[in-house]
């Protein structure tokens, strides 16, 4: 490990910098007082005395381009890539356990004979479709408090071992010769794959948004969807392809490439550094120099990173009595935990829960099985390639913004839809398709991937696992709600609305773009510490992008600075 010494208080001439590193910050690292120390041996002139030169350098910090920041932290960027790959088995997961239920071979193993043909019962099919995101949510719950006491990397490794088993549960649900005894395995896995889904998401949420540099933040989050999409792309061409097998080996082969996938999280749990921001929490110093090191060295200097994670946990710790999701609503944290659930549920709100099924939804509305299928394989790829122009635009355009705009045009096209409802006609459902594609595509240049990056930014580093816990319960609720009203909307033998169902989504989006103005203020290129000190200031939403604050501001907020004194 290279040998870094902390700054101890001389001047710093800029060619005394060591040549080994692209800068090296000032850092008060070992003159900070621990619990077991006397807080006078502390100066608080060292933490007011800031120049203008270093507040210009950390506004160009986190306005750095894309390219610029993958290159100052190519570390943590790849790092932040790989915390995506988990996300590709979640977006696998929700396609291909709804879509093998519409299988022959399925239904003839676990289907019941109703009118002279083999069908899934119903009310097999609603614990199917509602006992996964569920689980979902009660395992987010669970992530999020079991990620304040064992970590991040151990947290994720729990969960992958758990999925494990879980796929064990469905590929071996076959084998009871009882029908009613197979449905019951494989129900009991698929809760338990949905709590797994929840632990493993909510870890890769929190740890990219705890360790990405402000410049990456955004970006980084970004990922989330689109590798959710990937997830759909693969499970998709997998339906394809089972579809064409027609015999039990191919939904056993569906459920069996799980394994395959779950592999990535359980590798990358045992290969990835844990968070230095938890590790200072729990006062493991030394890991967090190491931790940091393997992230942040030899480009950077480890000390100064972690220097300003415990300035923004040392002032958080002022405001935040305990760390519990009763804390997520009191005080400031209210403000903060609300804009996360907002972020949470914009999918929702955009109708991602509909355009998921476009499948069935356009076959009720008079389009083949075969053309909707490809239509759902052009929507995903048209959603990666908009997620990733996204993903390009978070770093040069604000996310409150992207997120107003894109949904006001995406109640339009939805709006559109819902009037061509009125009509009837074999070109119907090919305009329903084309103006779902749309939506998807705007939402994916807009709202999907900022509503990541609100998620990553706005929750503090002391309840950051457990807010993301509490969106992602707000996340699953959104979408169990739809996912039983949705069918009983459009489908024939209920309220046969086909088309005309798109009003509800252009109305969803009507008042989420009008929450969004209310309540989501610009946080991009804001540092974690200036965030904390502007929820604590309580300033109004439309006031975040405009404000002013100098280096020396955040500092002297310092509670640190103010027993110093």
């Amino acid at each position: 490990m290279p040998n870094y010494e902390p700054y101890r208080g001389e001047p710093t001439k800029s060619a005394d910098i060591a040549p080994d590193y692209v800068e090296l910050e000032t850092t008060r690292w070992n003159s900070v007082p621990q619990e077991d120390q006397e807080s006078t041996a502390y100066d608080p002139a060292q933490l007011i005395e800031r120049t203008s030169t270093r507040s210009t350098k950390n506004d160009m910090e986190t306005q750095l381009p894309l390219g610029q920041a993958i290159k100052k932290y190519p570390k943590i960027a790849g790092y932040c890539l790989a915390m995506t790959i988990p996300i590709i088995g979640w977006g696998y997961d929700l396609l291909v356990v709804g879509a093998i239920t519409g299988e022959d071979s399925f239904k003839a193993d676990y289907g019941k004979l109703i009118d002279g043909e083999m069908t899934i019962p119903g009310n097999w099919l609603s614990l199917w479709m509602g006992l996964p995101p569920a689980g979902a949510a009660a395992g987010a719950l669970l992530g999020g408090w079991l990620q304040n006491r064992i970590g991040r990397k151990f947290s994720l490794m729990i969960g992958s071992i758990i999925s494990a088993m879980a796929i064990a549960c469905i590929f071996f649900s076959h084998l009871p010769p009882e029908p009613d005894t197979k449905r019951v395995v494989i129900t009991v896995g698929l809760t338990f794959q949905g709590f797994t889904v929840g632990i493993i998401k909510t870890t890769c949420l929190t740890w990219v948004s705890e360790n990405a540099p402000t410049a990456l933040r955004g970006p980084a989050m970004a990922l989330f969807p689109t590798f959710t999409l990937i997830g759909q792309l693969i499970g998709a061409i997998v339906v394809y392809a089972v579809n064409q097998m027609g015999s039990k080996n191919g939904y056993l082969g569906a459920f069996g490439s799980q394994w395959i996938l779950v592999l990535g999280p359980f590798t990358l749990s045992c290969l990835m550094p844990e968070s230095p921001a938890h590790l200072i929490r729990t006062n493991q110093e030394e890991r967090a120099i190491r931790s940091a090191t393997r992230l942040f060295g030899p480009k950077m200097n480890p000390y100064s990173a972690l220097e300003k994670i415990r300035e923004t946990i040392e002032e958080e710790k002022a405001t935040t009595a305990s760390v519990s999701y009763w804390a997520c609503f009191k005080g400031s944290n209210l403000r903060r935990t609300m804009i996360v659930i907002l972020a949470n549920v914009i999918p929702a709100l955009f109708g991602l829960e509909l355009l998921s099924n476009a499948t069935v939804f356009l076959q009720s509305i008079g389009m083949a099985s075969g053309p909707s299928l490809l239509i759902m394989i052009g929507g995903i790829i048209a959603g990666m390639v908009a997620n990733g122009i996204g993903f390009w635009l978070l770093s040069r355009t604000g996310r409150r913004s992207m997120t107003i705009v894109s949904m006001g045009i995406a109640s339009l096209l939805w709006g559109a839809m819902g009037i061509s409802g009125f009509w009837s006609g074999p070109a119907l459902a090919w305009l329903a398709a084309g103006l779902m594609i749309s939506v998807i595509v705007v939402c994916g240049l807009g709202c999907w991937p900022a509503g990541y990056a609100i998620m990553g930014e706005t929750s503090s580093l002391q309840l950051r696992s457990l807010t993301h816990g509490i969106g992602s319960v707000a996340s699953q609720a959104a979408s169990i709600t739809l996912a039983v009203l949705l069918p009983m909307l459009f489908s024939k033998d209920k309220a046969a609305l086909g088309a005309k169902t798109a009003f509800v989504f252009c109305g969803l989006c009507i008042i989420g773009v009008v929450l969004a103005w209310l309540w989501i203020p610009e946080m991009k290129g804001r540092s974690m510490i200036e965030l904390d000190h502007m929820f604590e200031m309580r300033l109004p939403t439309r006031k975040f992008k405009s404000f002013k604050m100098e280096t020396h501001e955040v500092q002297e907020a310092s509670p640190l600075a103010e027993r110093g004194a």
